[in-house]
């Protein structure tokens, strides 16, 4: 289209020249507004009018978030059933087999520092992700530790046999030989030194030359005299863990590294050593420390057998004997 300007010199409309120029940065000025426009209608597009792919990756990742959500929460719950079957594996599988549960410290041990998990810090839900991946690592290791810990359970189970027989089991000395007890097992007052110390035995008061009887299958590692108040001893390694004690014999009638059985006569009772009357001091020690014997010798009596040891217990004398 044609332009026209009016000139008041010559009072006459004279035709408009565009330049190049002009023609130029017209272009330029209409290209970038256009431009603007376009680039404006992107952004509110992309701000208020998704696009159906938009929609769609949305969704998607929704959909993924609560996926791993609902991952966590059977992680969890899967944590809590290990916590079950470790608690039944310290507090039943090993207390039958008498070893010691294996430390906390060691079922829950972590599994890396913040540095293994940086890589998902790059990532939208890194919180997310983070702990995702960190429970399943905690779960995986508990998983380990579990594993090991049952590899042992089943190898003792193997032993089973072995492990009934090196129990102590029955009575050092028969309860129709038995006349009383003495000191039980425990802290007790020391009548000679007059103090308070544990006593890590059980005292059985029976006639001088009582048979005394191996508790459980076992080798013989002391069998004479030795110094400490136990007179003439006898000590019995029975393995798995298992040591009886047998004290102030009047005689022994095993020797040092001979294999003996369950039930087999031993020694006989006596008063040797720092002893007020014939009497047999025994001592049962697990994993080197010593228990209460009275847990693991009556096995071979009947109820009312049972009945008749209890009472005998219950008048036991603790200040009977200083060993």
């Amino acid at each position: 289209m044609e332009r026209f300007r009016f000139n008041p010199e010559t009072l006459s409309y004279q035709k408009v020249q565009t330049t190049g120029k002009q023609k130029l940065f017209r272009f330029l000025a209409f290209t970038g507004l256009t431009f603007s426009f376009a680039l404006g209608g992107l952004v509110l597009r992309d701000r208020h009018m998704l696009s159906p792919r938009t929609d769609r990756l949305t969704v998607e990742q929704q959909q993924i978030t609560y996926e791993l959500d609902l991952l966590n929460r059977d992680v969890l719950h899967y944590e809590k059933v290990l916590r079950n079957v470790a608690f039944n594996d310290d507090h039943i599988y090993r207390v039958y087999f008498e070893v010691d549960p294996w430390p906390a410290t060691l079922r829950n041990a972590g599994v890396g520092g913040s540095n293994k998990y940086a890589y998902f810090r790059q990532h939208k839900h890194a919180n997310l992700l983070i702990r995702t991946n960190r429970n399943i690592d905690q779960l995986e290791r508990r998983l380990v530790v579990q594993s090991i810990s049952f590899d042992e359970i089943i190898e003792m189970a193997g032993t089973k046999e072995e492990r009934i027989a090196a129990r102590p089991a029955i009575q050092p000395v028969s309860l129709k030989d038995l006349t009383r007890f003495g000191s039980s097992f425990g802290m007790r007052f020391h009548p000679i030194l007059q103090v308070v110390r544990p006593h890590n035995g059980i005292d059985l008061t029976a006639p001088r030359g009582t048979n005394i009887y191996a508790t459980a299958d076992g080798t013989i590692v002391q069998a004479g005299y030795r110094t400490g108040g136990f007179g003439k001893k006898i000590l019995v390694d029975h393995g798995f863990g298992y040591r009886t004690l047998y004290g102030h014999c009047e005689e022994i009638l095993v020797e040092h590294g001979q294999k003996v059985k369950r039930g087999e006569v031993i020694g006989r009772v006596g008063s040797t050593g720092l002893s007020k009357s014939p009497h047999l001091h025994y001592e049962v020690h697990v994993n080197g420390r010593p228990v209460d014997p009275i847990n693991y010798y009556a096995n071979d009596l009947s109820a009312e057998e049972y009945d008749k040891m209890i009472d005998l217990l219950s008048y036991a004398d603790p200040s009977f004997d200083i060993n």
